[in-house]
C-alpha cells in the first residue's frame, strides 16, 4: 500500500483563497487615528507677551552696547524708552498672532521716514535681535519665523538712497 500511495498521482488539496483587504474595509474595527494637534501660533511659541517682553528687554541691552546703532537709540531714556519698548512688544505681539495685541504706533514707513537708516544698521538690528532671542532661549524655528515676519518692514525702514558705509 505504501507503494501504491507513493506512486499514485493524487491531486493536492485545493488551496484556500487569499484574503484581500481593500482600503474601504481595512482596519474598519480599529478606532480612527487622531489628527495631530494644530501648530501653536508664533505668539504662543515665543512664550506669550511675557516671552516677547524678555526678548525686547534683551534686545534693548544689546542695542545699547552696539556701536553700529546705539546712537540711534541714545535719546530713548526713562518714559520714552518705556514707551518704545511697550510699542515694540505690541508690534511683535500682533505680528506673531497674539490675541488682544494691537500695535497703535505709527506705520513703519512714517516712523522711519526722515531717519535715513542704512542697510548695515538694519543688519545690525537683526543681529542684535537674533542675539536677544538666544539670550531669551527662543528656539531656532521661532527665531527664523520672527525674523521673517519683521523682514517685511525692511523696505519701510531702510532708506534706499543711503549708501553703504565703506569698509575700513
Amino acid at each position: 500500500m505504501i507503494a501504491l500511495a507513493c506512486g499514485s498521482k493524487q491531486k493536492p488539496p485545493p488551496k484556500e483563497p487569499a484574503i484581500v483587504e481593500t482600503a474601504s474595509d481595512a482596519g474598519s474595527d480599529a478606532p480612527a487615528e487622531a489628527e495631530p494637534p494644530p501648530q501653536k501660533s508664533l505668539f504662543e511659541r515665543l512664550g506669550g507677551k511675557e516671552g516677547i517682553e524678555k526678548v525686547v528687554d534683551a534686545l534693548i541691552k544689546r542695542i545699547s552696547a552696539d556701536a553700529k546703532i546705539n546712537k540711534r537709540f541714545a535719546t530713548l531714556k526713562g518714559p520714552k524708552l518705556d514707551k518704545f519698548k511697550a510699542s515694540l512688544v505690541d508690534q511683535i505681539c500682533e505680528e506673531a498672532g497674539g490675541p488682544d495685541c494691537k500695535y497703535s504706533g505709527k506705520p513703519m514707513k512714517e516712523a522711519h521716514a526722515k531717519m535715513k537708516i542704512k542697510e548695515e544698521e538694519w543688519n545690525a538690528f537683526l543681529l542684535d535681535l537674533k542675539g536677544a532671542m538666544e539670550d531669551a532661549q527662543v528656539g531656532e524655528t521661532e527665531q527664523a519665523d520672527l525674523a521673517s515676519i519683521l523682514g517685511k518692514f525692511h523696505e519701510d525702514i531702510v532708506d534706499p538712497k543711503t549708501k553703504p558705509t565703506p569698509k575700513k
